[in-house]
Formats: structure tokens, C-alpha cells, sequence
């Protein structure tokens, strides 16, 4: 009896029946099922740990430009630069060359005998204790070191060529190159050399490019407000030096008291001439 011939379909069968009968075939079929998940799953850890990444970079891009730039700085206006501004006074207030005798006489600084305008303000709690010292305005220290005359001394930049100053400070708690906001405590009130009479207090500046405005004109105003201040300072300089042309030409055209003499002389001589 011959053999039935076999489709190939059936020849196929009868192969991978022969072939799941071998002794490697099921733990070869295991790892590469192995190796198809372990494969899989590196590939979506890679892929998450790619987004984390990208993620973790943009976070750090925006830190960066909030460190560089004082959230909302522009915005602000200058506040004392103390927690209760009733708890404290203006013990020595700003030197105003417009202002009368008597109240510049109460700007002055004394040291070693010699007489200073103050160019800031000098602020003491009524209790004539320490107190902390805090950010009048958002923005970077550009200073923060000790001074042998004026004791701890921080500089704060802010935009557009304004600077707060914070002088006569007993420690700091702040340093070169760092970002404050405002109402961080820069500091602790102290002493100084110039006005040791004055007990712990604080010397408060703002200037404007290098000028020195009063501080009390500007509590509760922003950086615009100082925005005419170079333009006064100008202006003042050019009505002083017209002044001064002024009296120039005066002096110029005043004969001296020898000349007015000599003047006199001729004409008494003319008319007794005439006479």
C-alpha cells in the first residue's frame, strides 16, 4: 500500500511538528520573547527620559531669566526700608541746597570736626534699638562689603541707572551678585563712624546715575519718577554757571575803587578848568 502524498500544507505542519520536538526550540522561542520586551521597555524609558529632560530645560531657562531680571521690578515703587516705617524716624534728614538755613544746618554730618551734607537719610527706631534692614526695591547687589568709616555698606542696582544704598549696617545678610525682591532683609541696623552720636541707625540712599536724590520725595513712587532728574541736575548747573557769568561781567564792567578814584580826579580837573 503506497503512501498518501502529502499537500504542502500538511508538509509544513508535519516540519514545524518536527521542529517544536527538538530540545532548544521552546527556550529559544522564551528569550527572544524575553528580549522583545526588554527591548520595548528601554525604548519607553528612553522616551520619557528624553521628555524629563526637556522638560527639566525649559524649567531652568525660565529660573535663569527670573534670576537675571527682578520679577515685576518695573512695576514696584520704593518702600521704607523697614518692616513698620512708624516704628522709626528720620533722625538727620537730606541735604536740599534749595532749602533755608536752618534746615540744612539739620542735614549736616559731623566727623572729626568737619561738617558733610548728608546725601542720604538717616533713619533710627524711636526705642534707639536695631532693627532689620530690608530691600527698598527689587533688584541686584552689586556692594556688599564693610567699610572702616561708614561700617557695612550694600549696594542694590535696579534698572535704569538707579541704585539703592544701605550704609551703616551692623552685619548683612546678603552678597556680591545676588537677586533680592523686595522686603528681603538685606541686613541689621548699627553704627558708624560718622554719626556715632546717633546710636544704631540707618544711612539710606537713592541715586539716580550717580545723583543723589531725597529719599522721602520718592517713597511710593517707581523708577519713572526719577526719570527727570539728570534734566534738574542740568538745568541747575546751567542757571549756576550763567550765574556766575553773570557776576563775571558785573566785576568786568565795575571800575575797582582806584579807577573810580582816578575817574573823579579827572573830572574835578575838567571842571575846574572850565570854571
Amino acid at each position: 500500500m503506497s503512501d498518501k502524498k502529502m499537500t504542502p500544507q500538511e508538509e509544513q505542519i508535519s516540519k514545524l511538528r518536527k521542529l517544536t520536538k527538538k530540545r532548544w526550540f521552546y527556550p529559544a522561542v522564551y528569550l527572544c520573547a524575553a528580549a522583545v520586551v526588554m527591548i520595548g521597555s528601554l525604548w519607553i524609558q528612553h522616551s520619557m527620559s528624553d521628555n524629563q529632560h526637556k522638560e527639566k530645560g525649559q524649567t531652568a531657562l525660565h529660573q535663569g531669566k527670573n534670576e537675571a531680571i527682578p520679577v515685576n521690578s518695573a512695576k514696584e515703587v520704593f518702600k521704607w526700608p523697614v518692616a513698620d516705617k512708624n516704628a522709626v524716624k528720620v533722625a538727620v534728614p537730606f541735604y536740599d541746597v534749595n532749602a533755608d538755613a536752618t534746615e540744612q544746618a539739620a542735614a549736616l554730618l559731623n566727623y572729626d570736626n568737619t561738617f558733610v551734607p548728608n546725601k542720604g537719610i538717616c533713619i533710627v527706631k524711636s526705642d534707639n534699638k536695631s532693627f532689620d534692614v530690608m530691600a527698598s526695591m527689587s533688584g541686584k547687589v552689586v556692594k556688599a562689603q564693610k567699610d572702616d568709616l561708614l561700617g557695612y555698606v550694600v549696594d542694590i542696582e535696579h534698572k535704569d541707572g538707579v541704585h539703592t544704598i544701605y550704609q551703616s549696617l551692623a552685619s548683612i545678610a546678603v552678597e556680591e551678585g545676588q537677586t533680592v525682591t523686595q522686603g528681603d532683609v538685606i541686613g541689621t541696623a548699627g553704627t558708624e563712624k560718622l554719626m556715632t552720636d546717633l546710636g544704631p541707625h540707618l544711612h539710606f540712599e537713592i541715586r539716580k546715575d550717580g545723583v543723589a536724590v531725597n529719599p522721602t520725595d520718592y517713597f511710593q513712587k517707581g523708577l519713572a519718577s526719577l526719570d527727570d532728574v539728570n534734566k534738574a541736575t542740568e538745568k541747575t548747573s546751567v542757571d549756576k554757571q550763567n550765574n556766575n557769568d553773570s557776576e563775571s561781567n558785573v566785576k568786568e564792567n565795575t571800575p575797582s575803587p582806584e579807577e573810580s578814584s582816578t575817574s573823579t580826579d579827572q573830572g574835578d580837573q575838567t571842571d575846574a578848568s572850565h570854571s
